[in-house]
């Protein structure tokens, strides 16, 4: 049975890049606890708003060069998959171009939260929400936004 093929990944492959094996799964429950954050805020807005989205901006940031800081990948390794909730899925990936978009992200949630706060709601809610939905094209169909465009300009 062949592995699933996702796009990008295959891109890559194909120019010769050997990539490394990922869990998926801890990746995935973490932008889907993202996502959650950010839809969150965008219906409580106010004050709360704020802190969700700097919330969520601080665990991708913090996250991506401290491991503990970001609990959701930790609640899935020491807690989901272990507890047999979740199982774990590696997947050969392109890690070093998606923790560039994670900290691309994370800081345009920081930056959101920060203009939420100046009554800059319009171009925050541009901004977080269109994080939110490459977040979710990542969950959802594995479409690496940024990955895509790296392996596009390296053709």
């Amino acid at each position: 049975m062949s592995p699933r093929r996702t796009g990008v990944v295959d891109d890559m492959s194909e120019m010769g890049v050997e990539l490394p094996l990922y869990d998926v799964t801890a990746r995935k429950v973490h932008q889907w606890a993202m996502i959650a954050l950010v839809a969150l805020a965008f219906l409580v807005q106010g004050e709360t708003a704020c802190v969700l989205l700097g919330v969520a901006g601080i665990v991708m940031l913090v996250g991506r060069f401290w491991w503990p800081a970001d609990v959701f990948r930790q609640l899935t390794w020491r807690v989901l998959e272990p507890a047999g909730l979740l199982r774990r899925r590696d997947v050969h990936e392109d890690h070093e171009t998606r923790r560039v978009a994670r900290l691309i992200g994370g800081g345009v949630w920081i930056v959101s939260a920060v203009l939420l706060m100046f009554d800059l709601s319009i171009v925050a809610w541009v901004l977080a929400l269109g994080i939110a939905v490459m977040v979710a094209l990542d969950a959802i169909a594995d479409f690496c936004v940024l990955c895509f465009v790296v392996a596009r300009a390296r053709r």
